[in-house]
């Protein structure tokens, strides 16, 4: 379960970095999202803390934490698919047959029929 939980924050943490790129150039379209995101930040409450109209908030989260954030998630998330595996979703587990079935084998099926 923990190994889907980081799977998912660290996609989470990979859009906000790509959000953060695009909010670095210097045109039109990304001074305007960077407003609409300042209105939506400061609708959820959270706009005192988070400025996304400052380049240089912008740029230290871009360039310093958040490439950060993800090394360690993703190095996080690796080390838990090497020590649990890869496993198949939850419901799958539960109704599909041939998850838990083993997987023929042609070799060993036709030496048992001989």
């Amino acid at each position: 379960m923990l190994t889907w939980i980081t799977g998912m924050v660290a996609f989470v943490v990979s859009i906000v970095t790509a959000f953060t790129g695009y909010l670095l150039q210097s045109n039109f379209d990304s001074q305007w999202i960077a407003f609409q995101a300042k209105d939506a930040l400061n609708a959820v409450g959270v706009g005192a803390w988070f400025n996304v109209a400052d380049l240089g908030q912008i740029l230290m989260w871009h360039i310093t934490l958040l490439p950060l954030a993800v090394a360690v998630v993703v190095a996080l998330h690796v080390v838990l698919v090497r020590m649990h595996g890869v496993v198949p979703p939850l419901e799958a587990a539960e109704s599909d047959a041939q998850l838990r079935s083993p997987a023929p084998n042609p070799a060993t099926d036709s030496e048992d029929k001989k």
